[in-house]
C-alpha cells in the first residue's frame, strides 16, 4: 500500500473519520508524520482548489491504531488565503490538532532562496532499508545516510541525508512532504552516546513553490540541525530539498525528552 492508501480521510455516519494502520508506529502511538497527514487530507477536502502553503500541528496525545474521528472548521476564507483547522479525537481525547493555510500565488518579484546544500548524488549513496531502525514505521521508507550517525556522542546535533517512500508514489502532496520531514531521527542523537525516549510536541512545515511540481520517482535531500536543549525540550529546524537543489520545505519542530 502507498501512503495515499494508508493516509485516507472518509464519511461516516457521525462526519470524517479515519482508519489508523498498525505498523506505523513509533512506540505506543503512530509516528507524528501519518496523524498530521491524516488531519491535512481532511482539510484538502475542505479547500481542494488552493495550495497548502504552511502548517501548524500540535500532537498532545499519542494516536493509536484504530478509528478515529476528524472534525474540521474554517477559520477565515479571505480572497486569496484560507485559514481551517482539523482535529482527531481518539475516545474523547483530542491527538492531534492541525492548521492549514492555503493561497493562491501571489507577487513573482518577491522569489529569494538559501544556498543549495553540497551534496553527495542519491545514486552514490548505499541505501538503508529502515527495516534495519527500531520503530516501526521507518520500514515504510528508505535512508541514504550523509550525515553523522545516531548515537556517536559527536560535538554538533546534525543529520543529512536522502529519503523517499518503500512504495513508490504516484504523486506527491502536503501529507507526503509532511511524513517525510518527520520520518528522520532527531538530529540531537548524533550528540547522545545511547538511546533516549523523544516526542515531537510542536510541528511547522513551510512549502515553497517547489513543492508543485516534484518528481515521485526521486528522492529528497534531508537536512537537520538543532542549535538549543533546555529542560528537556528540543528545537529543531528541518528541511527538505529536490536533487537539482530546490528547497522544498522548511520544518521547525520542538521534541519532548520522555525521561
Amino acid at each position: 500500500m502507498t501512503f495515499r492508501d494508508v493516509c485516507k480521510v472518509s464519511v461516516g455516519e457521525e462526519g470524517l473519520r479515519c482508519d489508523v494502520p498498525e505498523g506505523w508506529e513509533q512506540g505506543r502511538g503512530a509516528f507524528g508524520g501519518l496523524g498530521i497527514g491524516l488531519a491535512l487530507r481532511a482539510l484538502e477536502r475542505e479547500e481542494p482548489e488552493r495550495p497548502l502553503r504552511a502548517l501548524t500541528a500540535e500532537l498532545p496525545g499519542p494516536l493509536l491504531a484504530g478509528p478515529a474521528t476528524i472534525e474540521t472548521r474554517a477559520l477565515r476564507r479571505g480572497t486569496g488565503l484560507s485559514s481551517l483547522e482539523a482535529t482527531i479525537f481518539q475516545e474523547g481525547e483530542v491527538k492531534v490538532r492541525v492548521t492549514g493555510l492555503f493561497g493562491v500565488a501571489r507577487a513573482e518579484d518577491v522569489a529569494f532562496s538559501p544556498p543549495a546544500p553540497e551534496v553527495t548524488p542519491w545514486r552514490d549513496v548505499p541505501p538503508l532499508s529502515g527495516e534495519a531502525l527500531p520503530p516501526r514505521f521507518a520500514r515504510h521508507f528508505q535512508y541514504r545516510v550523509t550525515g553523522p550517525p545516531p548515537f556517536s556522542a559527536g560535538d554538533e546535533a546534525r543529520a543529512s541525508g536522502w529519503i523517499q517512500f518503500t512504495e513508490p508514489l504516484e504523486a506527491w502532496g502536503g501529507a507526503e512532504l509532511a511524513a517525510l520531514a518527520d520520518a528522520w531521527w532527531p538530529s540531537f542523537f548524533a550528540r547522545l552516546d545511547g538511546f533516549r525516549p523523544m516526542g515531537t510536541v510542536t510541528f511547522t512545515l513551510q512549502l515553497t513553490e517547489a513543492a508543485r511540481d516534484l518528481d515521485p520517482t526521486q528522492p529528497l535531500y534531508y537536512r537537520a540541525r538543532s542549535e538549543v536543549a533546555s529542560a528537556g525540550y528540543v528545537s529543531e529546524l528541518r528541511e527538505l530539498w529536490t536533487p537539482d537543489g530546490r528547497l522544498v520545505a522548511l520544518n521547525p519542530q520542538t521534541f519532548v525528552v520522555i525521561r
